[in-house]
């Protein structure tokens, strides 16, 4: 049985679902494009809203982008 919380999540996911969409391989597979374009100080997101959009919703994903920026940071 679900509970409220998870209503409300699977609400969220399904408002939020676009005509096209990525999955997480595709998005690993340009997350290096994505990044080098965010750490240039254009908006990736705006360059490349596919990417941009799966990372505002898969958290693992999200994860490997910011650990990807702290590597090219190199901090």
């Amino acid at each position: 049985m679900l509970n409220s919380d998870d209503v409300v999540k699977l609400v969220r996911v399904v408002a939020e679902t676009r005509e096209l969409e990525i999955g997480c391989d595709e998005c690993f597979e340009r997350l290096d494009v994505f990044a080098e374009t965010e750490l240039s100080g254009a908006e990736a997101s705006a360059a490349m809203p596919l990417v941009g959009d799966h990372l505002d919703k898969c958290a693992d994903c999200r994860n490997k982008f910011e650990a990807l920026l702290t590597a090219l940071r190199g901090t």
